[in-house]
């Protein structure tokens, strides 16, 4: 697994939304996914290396540029990955793995933003443990885009998105028309 992670070994780039910053890095994540370094409540910070820092109500134009980071888990909103794999949980108790269909479709409304994507479970009694009973803070997404509120022309997307469930304000669900492999 960790040999597809990208051009070096055990790390993982990422966008890190927050209602105020978006932050771009790497992780380096080691053996466990990133979802799992996340929900680990033994930690409160995530370690990030090359940062870039813009404003999230305007995501071009970087602020600051920094050789490392550090990042307070529970002040991060969104995280966008490009890969649906990056996305996946191993240790945490809510794990929707790849191969399983997406079933439903989520809409979110965090402070600032708006997030559409697909929940991969197979029974709607998954749905209500993982978006309001688990103890997890972040949540997976996939093939998701996040629309800014305030400028709803600046969207992010991608295969995956962990979501911070402590910042929802208000999920929708739907029942997925068709199984849905890719966007």
């Amino acid at each position: 697994m960790s040999d597809k992670l990208g051009s070096r070994k055990n790390v993982l780039s990422a966008e890190f939304l927050s209602p105020l910053y978006r932050i771009s890095g790497e992780v380096t994540i080691r053996e466990q996914p990133l979802a799992d370094l996340l929900n680990d409540k033994m930690s409160n910070f995530i370690q990030a290396e090359k940062v870039y820092v813009s404003p999230i109500g305007d995501p071009t134009v970087f602020r600051a540029q920094h050789g490392d980071g550090m990042l307070r888990k529970d002040q991060i909103s969104l995280v966008i990955l490009q890969r649906e794999e990056d996305g996946y949980a191993r240790h945490t108790l809510y794990r929707n793995l790849g191969n399983v269909p997406i079933a439903y479709m989520l809409f979110a409304i965090l402070p600032g933003f708006e997030v559409r994507g697909g929940l991969k479970i197979s029974a709607r009694s998954e749905v209500d443990n993982m978006l309001l009973q688990s103890v997890d803070r972040f949540i997976t997404i996939y093939h998701a885009t996040v629309t800014l509120t305030a400028r709803p022309e600046f969207q992010f997307s991608g295969n995956a998105i962990l979501l911070n469930r402590e910042h929802a304000q208000l999920f929708f669900l739907e029942r997925a028309l068709e199984r849905m492999d890719k966007p």
